[in-house]
């Protein structure tokens, strides 16, 4: 054929392919073709348990460790790999042979690793101690890996019959609703979306994604424990459910606009009654909000949650959080992680159908009320020092065939370490937004300590500081300590100029000392640069997995910033619009410090506006800006099917409705 007949034939299909249709015709070509290549295979099958076994023993490597047999049993000695990955690891070079002593493998995830505490403390090492107390000879492998889902589990399940272990642990499921998608699993959530709405694609993936690969777990785990002749003990996670709060870029469920209208009208009146003390009010309007929204926002636990608990309701009160946390999974948004009702039901059933013993932390950890003792968490799901020994001790316990809680924890963590741990724990709260008074709580319990004390002023020295954050000279002194060092260096070679934290700097300021006027920010304040998320220099990376943006968006009503001035007379800058606003009469308010500067009309195109700073309003030091958006989601109709088109294509969903968007926001603070 012609050379110029190929090209026009190739010219007239592109053109045919160039829309949205289009795109979605050549991913289910693409789909087509992959279905059609493993129909011409053998179908895949889960392999008997001596397969399990035998293929294992061939690989050599299990986890970051490399497997040599020896005549006293299997020796572990780590790989050569990149430091940021042997950082998700146990920081062990060699594991000896087990010899005579009964070899007890712990797998599970950043919870199991001891996250903020690693390596000084670990679940793996605290078990080991009390497994020593008993005088009976156990050997404790750590084979947690921060990070781990469903499909790291299994891969590392694959590589555990060339450790023999004896025991098997399994401390995991905080990541489990967090599912690395497939091309299949996308368009299974496309044809639920089509077929139905957000709430329909939520529940698809919870109960014909989640659950069925979860139950694919505790088969191969079943498997390997066979070949291996391992008894197995499942430890079931818990949420910090008391102190959390949620993300308010999730608040808002994926309602069509007449409803999340109503819902987000429901919303004030019951933050209304919840002000006014009118609490059985609280509980109707939340009931009212629950039927509408179907489980999708946190925000209606959270206000049912409140009310119930000053009239003493402690069973609605857990139920209430409980839903609140579950709320933001499912819908394809980033989050941090958690154990879900559903994840924690599967398991639980699961594993007692198989025989496993079982541990759960919401029994083990939890305080005279019914909800998780504070004092056990550093933050959402990972434990403080008290809670790594009291899980420690229980899985002593039930591998020596005790009740829980028969073995009295023990806690030998110095504590110069466990300040330390606290403020690091103050960084990770900061940095995801939590109450300050949170970060108050464990910034005064580190403070009481000197090297608390010692490493709460290095790091407001870095906070206070300018230049690029891998340039400052506390760095060194921020990562002496093994811990510090693991969780903070990733965050200290960044080029940025602030890492924001804006609750940190106000508690470290008030605790550790004022400001160093040399240190006040002058001119001109980029405030959007704090709000960077994304791996590019100057992009956004938003809570929907969408590939970042060269501005922000705001999927909550209130957009939260933060920034450090001089108290000043000042103008804020900024280009905005609003794409999808609800109601035309609804304006873009403007805060500063909890000040009204002034309202903006919602309009769909970007527009830029000043806003004058009266004296007094702008202060030394940390500032806060609010932008209350006006209800947003006059597009449900379209973005469901653009979203199935994206799902359907292999690419993840917007789902809940943008409020604002933000291309610059600036204070220029005179001189």
């Amino acid at each position: 054929m012609p050379k110029d007949s190929l090209r026009h034939r190739a010219d007239s299909l592109a053109r045919l392919l160039a829309d949205g249709r289009g795109t979605e015709i050549l991913a289910e070509l693409q789909k087509l073709a992959l279905e059609t290549r493993g129909a011409t295979q053998t179908a895949a099958v889960t392999p008997p348990a001596a397969a399990v076994h035998a293929a294992a023993l061939a690989g050599g490597v299990l986890g970051a460790w490399r497997v040599e047999p020896t005549a006293d049993g299997p020796e572990l000695h780590r790989c050569d790999l990149p430091p940021e990955e042997l950082r998700s690891w146990a920081d062990v070079e060699h594991v000896p042979a087990a010899r005579d002593a009964s070899r007890v493998v712990l797998l599970g995830e950043s919870s199991a690793r001891g996250f903020l505490l690693d390596p000084l403390l670990t679940p793996a090492s605290a078990l080991q101690r009390q497994l020593d107390a008993t005088g009976a000879r156990h050997q404790v492998v750590d084979l947690a890996h921060t990070g781990a889902d469903l499909r790291d589990l299994t891969q590392t399940l694959q590589q555990l019959p060339q450790a023999e272990p004896d025991i098997v642990v399994v401390y995991a499921g905080n990541n489990w609703v967090r599912y690395r998608h497939t091309p299949a699993t996308l368009d299974l959530l496309a044809g639920a979306l089509r077929a139905g709405d957000y709430i329909e694609m939520r529940r698809t993936y919870l109960d014909r994604i989640v659950t069925p690969r979860i139950e694919q777990f505790l088969d191969r785990l079943t498997q390997t424990a066979h070949a291996c002749g391992s008894d197995v003990v499942i430890v079931i996670p818990e949420f910090n459910l008391r102190d959390w709060t949620h993300d308010p870029e999730l608040e808002l469920p994926p309602l069509p606009a007449k409803d999340l209208l109503a819902w987000s009208d429901l919303r004030s009146e019951a933050e209304a009654a919840l002000a006014a003390g009118d609490d059985e009010r609280v509980l109707a309007i939340t009931a009212d909000m629950a039927r509408l929204d179907a489980g999708t926002s946190p925000v209606t636990g959270y206000l049912r949650a409140r009310a119930a608990g000053r009239v003493n309701d402690r069973e609605t009160v857990r139920a209430a959080l409980l839903h609140s946390r579950d709320a933001v999974c499912g819908l394809l948004a980033t989050h941090t992680p958690r154990i879900t009702t559903g994840v924690r039901t599967v398991l639980t059933e699961a594993a007692a159908r198989r025989g496993f013993r079982i541990l759960d932390l919401a029994e083990l950890l939890r305080a005279d009320d019914g909800l998780p003792d504070t004092a056990h968490f550093l933050d959402y799901c990972h434990l403080s020092s008290s809670g790594i020994e009291k899980t420690a001790a229980a899985v002593a316990d039930v591998i020596n065939g005790h009740a829980p809680g028969h073995t009295p924890p023990q806690d030998d963590l110095p504590a110069a370490d466990r300040a330390i741990g606290d403020i690091l724990a103050a960084v990770h709260n900061s940095y995801y937004g939590q109450r300050r008074e949170r970060v108050a709580a464990l910034v005064d319990t580190a403070v009481a300590v000197p090297e608390g004390r010692a490493f709460a002023t290095s790091l407001l020295r870095l906070l206070d500081g300018t230049g690029p954050v891998w340039a400052s000279a506390t760095v060194p002194e921020l990562t002496a300590r093994p811990h510090a060092a693991r969780y903070l260096a990733p965050m200290l070679s960044r080029s940025t100029e602030t890492l924001g934290m804006w609750s940190l700097q106000e508690t470290l300021h008030e605790v550790v000392g004022p400001r160093d006027a040399a240190a006040a920010v002058r001119g001109t304040v980029d405030v959007l640069r704090t709000a960077e998320q994304g791996l590019i220099d100057g992009a956004f990376q938003s809570v929907d997995h969408r590939p970042e943006r060269a501005f922000f968006q705001g999927f909550g009503p209130v957009t939260h910033l933060g920034f450090r001035a001089a108290a000043s007379t000042a103008v804020v800058r900024l280009t905005y619009r609003v794409r999808a606003g609800i109601r035309s009469s609804d304006s873009v308010a403007v805060v500063l410090n909890g000040h009204h500067l002034g309202d903006l009309p919602p309009v769909p195109s970007w527009a830029s506006a000043d806003l004058t700073v009266r004296p007094g309003l702008l202060r030394d030091g940390v500032n806060r800006i609010e932008v209350r958006w006006p209800c947003g989601g006059d597009d449900w109709a379209e973005r469901r099917l653009a979203d199935a088109r994206r799902l359907a294509c292999g690419e993840y969903p917007v789902v809940r409705a943008v409020q604002g968007e933000l291309f610059d926001l600036v204070v220029e603070m005179e001189d």
